[in-house]
């Protein structure tokens, strides 16, 4: 028993929860001599392989695991949710969550809670002992309480998260940075072990999770990052069995994952197949806008001074037109003379006011801007009354770019000025697509159709002809990139759409009465949602095998106060296929992976308690809240929880 127990007088049992997220139980019993103390620990209590949730998202799995309900009750179904009646999206967080975490029981007993970087925290509550944010906080001032708390956290160098990004990039670095944040965690850990103030401990490791997603492929194929995986998971083991050696007499220690892991083979966009069956569509006739101007920046092919002040009699002569010419801009009496003076502007541009053998300034039109002033009509030499009465002139003016390089944008063509701009052009766009441009390694869509090069006085023109899904643009703005997607949310789904997709596998119904532009008359949905869940259970990669492991609808999984935003239609995917969304481009929904190379699993999560009368058969997560309050004698309803104590 702990200094804390003695001064205390407490003879309440205690728990230690550690988390190890994405941990699969097979990794375990698979290597018990790289988990010496993970497989002492199932060997002399209880353990074994459980199930995970639906869906089985860290960002649904906590919070069902820490209260012992479903998603129905907990309000949180992924990390993207959306409500009814409406498009918007947002990033559950604490305040999102509304049913009873076990700390919150513990807590209304009287008895303290340490809580430390649980998913879907922020902000952390003042209303346990002590609680720092895990996943998706925005940074460590804002997420830890009490004050004295987050400065011992800060003086370690807490992170919170290890950087995912950099297994995309570097997985050297990535790994030291995924040692960093495990090393930083078990310090945290061990020191308020040691201080012994509390009754529930609560600790999640979460860099498991980010190395399993970067390195399984790697282990269960024996291929470059093998032994990096498996040198990890020995600290991970190493320090299980110094947090278990540290607890006091009177505390269980109990260790769990949120789901499984399993190596990946392809990334389905849902979106993608659903508007490949003809469920989704979008309001927009294009998927991409290719600007060329920006791409012969970034190609190294032209400069382009966005801010230049030049005048607009650089591009057309006023004289040539009915208006007058004031302060810049030329001014137009009439409807008719103001579209005139548009017309000739935009015909004009571009102007190439010096040229060489290999290169050329050009002026680029960015805007036309039309300011219609009322004012007053002038007086009559007749006196017919028109004194006071007003009328309308139209001031059109311009914003113009400056381009000095080896080629510039006329309409849809480039004009290469030199041999070698010319190839360069050929070669890079006519094979353009997102991921080439790196923009999107998984959307291999063509964004050229053809190239066609006529050659004119030394110059060569490079007309491009888009593919049906791409609009060209040729807009100079320093900040505009190269491809512009015209669609990218949910919002921009089209009226006529029947279904979309979020992460991960969730299917919606665009209903009649629950979306704002719902299209399923609500007496279809019954018998559409029957034949979308029928094409699901179809649906098959590129080498034939079916991607559903399990199809279920929201009234099969979720039940609760908040179940009216549940998705209608959940996938569980068979190991290999991790189901993706985005509402971005027209990729192909199967792409094959890359440096990401695990996904989550429903099956094979892992549980372990110190304590050799747990049962450990038919479980999943629901089950351990109610274990812990039983651990820690804490009473409870029977019926508040979706699972059963398992001792």
């Amino acid at each position: 028993m702990g200094l804390f127990d003695r001064i205390r007088g407490g003879d309440d049992p205690r728990v230690a929860f550690f988390g190890i997220d994405g941990v699969p139980y097979s990794l375990i019993a698979d290597n018990p001599d790289e988990f010496e103390n993970l497989t002492a620990l199932i060997d002399e209590g209880s353990g074994g392989a459980i199930d995970s949730i639906v869906p089985p998202e860290s960002s649904a799995c906590w919070p069902a695991l820490t209260s012992g309900v479903n998603p129905g009750e907990t309000g949180v179904y992924g990390f993207q949710d959306r409500e009814n009646g409406s498009y918007d999206t947002y990033v559950p967080m604490r305040r999102d969550f509304q049913a009873t975490r076990v700390w919150d029981r513990v807590h209304a007993e009287g008895r303290d809670a340490t809580v430390m970087n649980v998913v879907t925290t922020f902000p952390p509550q003042r209303d346990v002992q002590r609680m720092v944010s895990g996943f998706l906080s925005p940074g460590l001032e804002k997420s830890a309480y009490p004050d004295d708390f987050r400065d011992y956290l800060r003086s370690i160098d807490w992170p919170m998260d290890t950087d995912a990004s950099l297994g995309h990039e570097d997985k050297e670095t990535f790994i030291e940075d995924a040692h960093r944040t495990l090393d930083t965690r078990q310090e945290a850990f061990l020191h308020y072990i040691d201080q012994d103030d509390w009754d529930l401990f609560f600790g999640v490791f979460m860099a498991t999770d980010r190395v399993n997603h970067f390195l399984f492929r790697d282990y269960e194929e024996d291929d470059e990052y093998a032994e990096e995986f498996l040198e990890f998971y020995r600290k991970v083991d190493r320090y299980i069995g110094e947090l278990r050696e540290a607890l006091a007499d009177d505390v269980t220690m109990v260790v769990a994952s949120d789901h499984g892991f399993t190596s990946l083979d392809y990334e389905v966009n849902v979106n993608a197949w659903l508007r490949e069956q003809g469920y989704l569509s979008y309001g927009d006739d294009v998927d991409y806008r290719l600007q060329l101007a920006a791409w012969l920046r970034e190609a190294g092919h032209a400069d382009i001074d966005a801010d230049y002040a030049g005048d607009l009699d650089e591009l057309v002569d006023p004289a040539t037109l009915d208006v007058d010419f004031e302060d810049g801009a030329l001014v137009a009496d009439s409807p008719e003379a103001r579209d005139a003076a548009v017309e000739a502007i935009e015909d004009a541009a571009p102007v190439v006011v010096e040229e060489s053998e290999d290169s050329a300034t050009v002026l680029v039109l960015e805007d036309v801007a039309v300011d219609t002033r009322v004012v007053e009509a002038a007086e009559s030499d007749d006196d017919d009354g028109l004194d006071g009465e007003t009328t309308e002139q139209y001031h059109v003016a311009v914003d113009l770019a400056r381009v000095e390089g080896a080629a510039y944008v006329d309409g849809d063509a480039i004009v290469a000025l030199t041999e070698d701009a010319r190839d360069d052009v050929v070669d890079r766009l006519g094979d353009a697509t997102p991921a080439s441009l790196g923009v999107d390694r998984a959307d291999t869509a063509a964004l050229v159709g053809g190239l066609t090069v006529t050659e004119d006085d030394g110059a060569y023109r490079v007309t491009v002809e888009p593919t049906a899904e791409t609009a060209l643009g040729a807009d100079p703005g320093p900040e505009t990139e190269v491809l512009e997607y015209t669609h990218t949310e949910l919002g921009d789904i089209a009226d006529e759409a029947t279904a979309y997709s979020l992460i991960p596998g969730r299917i919606y119904l665009n209903l009649d009465g629950r979306e704002p532009r719902g299209s399923v008359p609500e007496d279809e949905y019954e018998a559409v949602r029957s034949e979308l869940a029928a094409a699901l259970r179809e649906m098959e990669g590129p080498e034939g095998r079916p991607v559903a492991s399990q199809v279920v609808t929201r009234a099969e999984a979720f039940r609760g106060d908040h179940a009216d935003i549940a998705p209608d239609i959940v996938v569980v995917p068979n190991h290999g296929f991790d189901l993706k969304s985005g509402f971005k481009g027209n990729k192909d929904p199967f792409v094959e992976h890359g440096a990401r190379n695990g996904m989550h699993s429903f099956d094979n999560a892992t549980l372990a308690i110190d304590d050799d009368a747990a049962r450990i058969d038919d479980v999943d997560l629901y089950d351990i809240a109610p274990t812990i309050l039983d651990l820690m004698d804490i009473d409870y309803e029977r019926g508040e929880f979706d699972g059963s104590s398992l001792v």
